[in-house]
């Protein structure tokens, strides 16, 4: 991304709304803007830069201060009093959700291949991957489909190397998406004498489940003994990266061999067909001018060792060529690795529990605050309005979602018409407080 729209991505990020953080930009970067003749500064209209989905990326601490500032003012008493209703709503679903990382870790724990000796029947599988992807649909994670996993394969990869996965090695292999963005990003061609801008789209959360498969099956070929990885790949592998190009998604996968562009090829051939050329040319001529046996001889150990000097540093060449593409890919991983294993699965209910709250507390005080009655359909276009205006996000609000969480904490009215309202902050607060204290009643 370009300085400027990092920016500015900076300032809507710590809660700045779009008119403010634009003004602030174009201080320091005076020919920042959102459009310009030659196409959008930060690559494509403003609903490809955001793209439409469930995901609300704003941080919840930026995300309530604007939004309770906004409607309550920044010392009032109302404000405080809904500061204390949020905390109650975070307390109480980081209790729920945390049951349900408990579960997924006692499910998780005979297949982690941190487990000396994973052991388990397929059914296991089967159940911890329900409940696994059920956590991610409420977090509002998407699948990859295979669709997806093909355009990165077939497209023209941002890093300047291209990799062949060997899917065959995998019993399964699941991939998911959390938020996603436009960027332009600047690439060399032509030795580095061009540069050309073009627009990628990037995951800015990706997960990937891979089991691979046992080690009879890599035993049935040398072909698949040879190319299988080292170490014991026993167990079901989650790994979570941040900001995967989507052109590039084949890196976060373990089994991959180097796949040389026309350039590079050119670049390790090229010597070898220079010198086998100028070889012939210098001595060629000598072996048929008539000279003599000892001579022709020795002409021939020299072309002889030419040759093998040019193959040795051609192969030399490869082997380089193979390292740098594995030092840039080891290089991209480790700044783009975030967890593993058990690991991701605290990662991802935590993100969940963000998310929950984030709905919840959007859909309570638009509610408290609204003078008319107003629908469902009202309420999600209303929220969504918000969000673009304040923060520049296009966000498709589970409004269904939210109005379910508050019905379970019976702050939610719905009128004979279908119209919403909620109860007030000090009842809602009994409430919360009453519903705590009876979590337990042993």
């Amino acid at each position: 991304m370009a300085q400027d729209a990092e920016y500015y991505h900076n300032l809507i990020n710590q809660g700045y709304s779009s008119e403010i953080a634009l003004q602030y930009t174009q201080q320091y970067f005076p020919h920042f803007s959102l459009e310009t003749k030659e196409g959008p500064s930060i690559g494509g209209t403003k609903s490809e830069m955001h793209p439409k989905g469930c995901f609300i990326p704003i941080k919840a601490h930026s995300l309530f201060k604007v939004l309770l500032d906004e409607h309550f003012g920044q010392t009032s008493e109302q404000n405080q009093k809904m500061n204390d209703l949020i905390k109650m709503f975070q307390a109480i679903w980081h209790h729920d959700l945390h049951n349900n990382l408990l579960d997924l870790k006692r499910l998780y724990d005979r297949m982690s291949p941190n487990n000396s000796s994973p052991n388990y029947p397929r059914e296991t599988i089967v159940q911890f991957l329900d409940v696994f992807e059920q956590t991610l649909t409420d977090g509002n994670w998407d699948e990859i489909s295979d669709e997806e996993v093909q355009e990165a394969l077939d497209g023209e990869d941002v890093l300047p190397i291209s990799l062949v996965v060997r899917f065959d090695e995998f019993r399964v292999k699941r991939l998911y998406k959390l938020g996603e963005r436009r960027e332009v990003v600047e690439r060399k061609s032509l030795f580095g004498l061009r540069k050309e801008k073009f627009e990628v789209k990037i995951f800015e959360n990706v997960i990937s489940v891979l089991e691979f498969q046992d080690e009879k099956w890599f035993g049935e070929s040398k072909k698949r003994q040879r190319q299988k990885i080292d170490g014991d790949l026993s167990g079901l592998h989650l790994r979570l990266f941040k900001d995967v190009p989507h052109l590039d998604l084949e890196i976060i996968f373990p089994n991959t061999s180097p796949s040389m562009r026309s350039l590079d090829k050119v670049k390790i051939i090229a010597p070898l067909v220079g010198g086998v050329f100028s070889l012939g040319m210098k001595y060629i001529p000598l072996l048929f001018g008539g000279a003599s046996g000892d001579t022709s001889l020795s002409l021939l150990g020299g072309i002889l060792a030419g040759l093998g000097t040019y193959m040795l540093k051609t192969y030399t060449t490869y082997q380089k060529t193979r390292e740098n593409f594995r030092k840039i890919v080891a290089k991209d991983m480790y700044f783009k690795g975030l967890a593993n294993d058990e690991t991701v699965l605290t990662y991802v209910v935590d993100l969940g529990e963000v998310q929950e709250v984030k709905e919840a507390v959007l859909a309570y005080v638009f509610l408290f605050c609204q003078t008319q009655p107003i629908s469902e359909e009202m309420l999600d276009e209303k929220i969504e309005s918000w969000l673009e205006q304040r923060f520049d996000l296009y966000v498709d609000f589970e409004v269904d979602d939210a109005l379910r969480k508050l019905d379970k904490m019976r702050v939610l009215i719905t009128d004979d018409a279908g119209h919403l309202s909620v109860v007030d902050i000090d009842t809602a607060l009994n409430l919360m407080d009453e519903y705590w204290d009876n979590l337990y009643n042993f």
